[in-house]
């Protein structure tokens, strides 16, 4: 119900009573479920004007919706169902594409913001011109 596990409820119905105390508390609840009951009426009657369902079907996501409101619910059974057997769908555009290890795992060694590994920095070092001489202050 609502995400909200049973200590949970206790414990909110636990501050309702004590904040609110135990002759008003029965008022409360009863304004609360009418208000509740106000809330979906008003978006029962947004939907029916608007005709989102109807459109939603004529698009062909209606199924997905309802899933969504199931899984809202906490009825997880639905899920199943649109999940293959191996967790993941088969893309054919992935299928002859070849990842290169050496890219993300270069043989050299990792290279964090541009230190070379031992071995490489005496060949940066011989590629490299030396630096211009210092101007003597004069």
């Amino acid at each position: 119900m609502f995400g909200i596990s049973f200590t949970e409820l206790v414990l909110i119905s636990l501050v309702a009573l004590l904040v609110v105390g135990p002759q008003k508390l029965p008022g409360m609840l009863r304004s609360l479920g009418e208000w509740v009951s106000k809330a979906r009426n008003l978006t029962n009657q947004v939907r029916e004007q608007t005709g989102i369902d109807e459109i939603l079907r004529d698009e062909g996501l209606g199924g997905g919706i309802n899933e969504l409101r199931s899984i809202l619910r906490g009825d997880l059974s639905q899920v199943g169902r649109t999940v293959t057997t191996t967790g993941r769908g088969v893309d054919p555009y992935q299928e002859d594409i070849e990842i290169d290890r050496t890219r993300e795992y270069p043989p050299e060694g990792p290279d964090a913001y541009d230190a070379l590994p031992d071995d490489l920095f005496d060949q940066a070092m011989e590629d490299s011109e030396p630096p211009p001489p210092l101007s003597q202050p004069t």
